[in-house]
């Protein structure tokens, strides 16, 4: 399933638990895996159903459509060391959705939802955040005015690859101190300052 559909319907899926609870009634979870139909069953919402599935498709076009509108702009990647800026369109959009909410737009707000969450799920992929150890989300990234990681821009970060093996070219030090990093991005070339890591493009 693609991340962005199992993340909506997961979080779906607890809204309605939580809201029979809060009602007093019973709760049945579906059974894995989870799917569109499966969701709208559980939460007893046939009438919400075309309803539901277009949401879900226009949050997904909306995540899928940074790669298209936002590919070299690095902030809605979280590549080159922009964590800050990255957590900045994170926020904004945060607040973008709850004011169009308030004004019961609807639509805006879940285009902006899936613009938000494809930098939301570059970090876990673009940084080296799970090499750090880490197991849980980031909680600081939806959070203004908190350290989101142990940030050096002047430390060199990673070892050039052999060839296109690039297994384990994070250097020790930077593990070793947990400092957060992300890859420099090129499609054509590579423009990274030296000992800095790659993104992964063909030429980079």
């Amino acid at each position: 399933m693609e991340i962005t559909e199992a993340a909506l319907l997961d979080a779906t899926l607890r809204a309605c638990r939580s809201l029979a609870d809060a009602e007093g009634r019973d709760f049945v979870p579906p059974p894995l895996p989870l799917t569109v139909s499966r969701v709208i069953e559980a939460c007893d919402a046939a009438e919400s159903a075309k309803s539901f599935r277009s949401a879900v498709s226009l949050i997904q076009s909306n995540n899928k459509q940074v790669d298209s509108r936002r590919l070299f702009n690095p902030v809605f990647h979280f590549d080159d060391e922009r964590f800050e800026d990255g957590r900045k369109v994170i926020t904004d959009g945060l607040a973008n959705i709850k004011a169009s909410n308030r004004g019961e737009n609807f639509e805006t707000a879940r285009e902006k939802l899936g613009e938000i969450l494809h930098p939301l799920q570059d970090y876990y992929s673009h940084s080296n955040w799970v090499e750090l150890g880490n197991e849980m989300p980031n909680d600081n990234l939806i959070t203004v005015g908190t350290m989101i990681g142990n940030i050096d821009l002047t430390r060199p970060t990673c070892r050039d690859c052999v060839g296109d093996d690039c297994t384990n070219n994070i250097l020790e030090d930077i593990i070793r101190d947990q400092i957060l990093t992300s890859g420099y991005f090129g499609i054509f070339t590579s423009n990274k300052p030296a000992g800095k890591c790659s993104h992964g493009g063909r030429f980079d």
